[in-house]
């Protein structure tokens, strides 16, 4: 127990100075996996891990056994527990199992489930058109309010995430216990644009309410700002020893053009980063795909207020614009760690450390959340290329 508890105090010292811009006693590495990395190699059906929380949870533990020398992880495989989906009758996804074959990930069914003329009592009232419109549009078991039926799917739903979150903050804490791993984050938040764009109004809708209705979409975004701030805070349950969580969506070039992004993208990000910062808790600001255009609109954050991570966006820009600013993480292709050798990762990896982060503040990672097309070998190979180049 007590060599566990010095192993985290020592992967979380080393987190910490890399994200203050520090130089600790090597790069940190720090691996984003998906729940269907996660559930292959602990040799569990995708079905298995979405539907069966304890497998879930347990999946982790066995990569952690299975692949040494991990120092992060965010929790259990996956985020979805399907079983609390089927309770209130959810029509956006598709799970493995009910939907889909045993070994398929989840779909997620893109749709506008907000339309157009809901944007004056979304604006109005977003909790209240949340709870009288928007649920009973998307659950089956809540169409009708005040049934008998939806307070029922009310209250599975409310107990089901109440089991689901326990479950993971107990799975996390073990973790720790038993492998002395620290949390890649605490907490998650969204772009409001994000929020919106997601599962409100989704691509097709909010590209057309950009020309047709600019305004009410503005108004949308200023609404969300305070409650996306609160959300990261809530969701972190205070904590600011670890960045809150933020995938960035509909942010990445080309989805607008630059006086799009600049005009309903930006300023609402930037005041959520801005809120948070100023709650003492900063944003790992997971800018998949490319944002080489927005660098230099990202550089008037607060210094030290994000992690920037870079996943196709040009690394030499990156590095010229935030670096010193902020800290940078990922980079390690997906592909190569899918498609590639382990000699060839190794050598990737050894080229990005002794060009990027010599002078501290660097976070290794692949560019994007590792799917389970990654090979093991290759992953393996990434943490031994950081262990034997990282050290300062």
């Amino acid at each position: 127990m007590a060599e566990k508890t010095s192993l985290f105090e020592e992967r979380k010292k080393r987190y910490q100075a890399a994200m203050n811009l520090e130089k600790p006693d090597r790069v940190p590495i720090r691996l984003n996996f998906s729940g269907e990395f996660i559930t292959k190699v602990a040799g569990y059906t995708f079905q298995e891990t979405y539907y069966d929380w304890q497998k879930n949870n347990d999946a982790t533990r066995k990569m952690l056994e299975k692949i040494s020398d991990l120092e992060m992880v965010i929790g259990g495989a996956n985020l979805w527990w399907a079983a609390l989906h089927d309770a209130v009758g959810a029509k956006y996804l598709r799970f493995a199992g009910r939907d889909l074959d045993a070994e398929t990930m989840f779909q997620y069914v893109e749709e506008p489930y907000m339309l157009p003329e809901d944007y004056d009592d979304f604006i109005e009232n977003p909790t209240e058109w949340i709870a009288t419109t928007y649920l009973p549009r998307i659950h089956t078991e809540l169409a009708e309010p005040g049934s008998y039926r939806a307070t029922a799917g009310l209250i599975k739903g409310a107990f089901g995430l109440a089991q689901q979150l326990g479950s993971g903050a107990e799975a996390m804490a073990s973790y720790q216990r038993d492998f002395g791993v620290v949390p890649t984050i605490t907490g998650i938040s969204k772009a409001p644009f994000d929020t919106l764009a997601d599962t409100l109004r989704g691509l097709s809708g909010i590209m057309l309410d950009l020309y047709q209705r600019p305004e009410k979409v503005k108004k949308a975004l200023e609404v969300l700002v305070p409650h996306n701030i609160f959300y990261g805070m809530a969701t972190a349950q205070g904590d600011t020893d670890f960045p809150v969580f933020m995938p960035l969506h509909r942010g990445a070039y080309p989805f607008m053009k630059m006086e799009q992004w600049v005009e309903f993208y930006w300023p609402s990000l930037k005041q959520v980063v801005e809120g948070l910062w100023s709650n003492g808790k900063r944003t790992m600001f997971y800018a998949e795909n490319i944002w080489t255009p927005y660098l230099e609109k990202i550089a008037e954050l607060p210094e030290k207020s994000i992690i920037f991570h870079v996943d196709q966006t040009d690394m030499e820009k990156a590095h010229q614009v935030l670096g010193g600013r902020f800290c940078l993480s990922g980079n390690v292709p997906n592909s190569l760690l899918a498609f590639g050798k382990p000699e060839e990762v190794k050598e990737y990896v050894k080229r990005l450390l002794d060009k990027y982060a010599r002078d501290g503040g660097f976070i290794l990672d692949a560019g994007a959340v590792i799917l389970d097309d990654a090979k093991e070998e290759n992953i393996r190979a990434l943490i031994e290329a950081g262990l034997e180049y990282g050290v300062y």
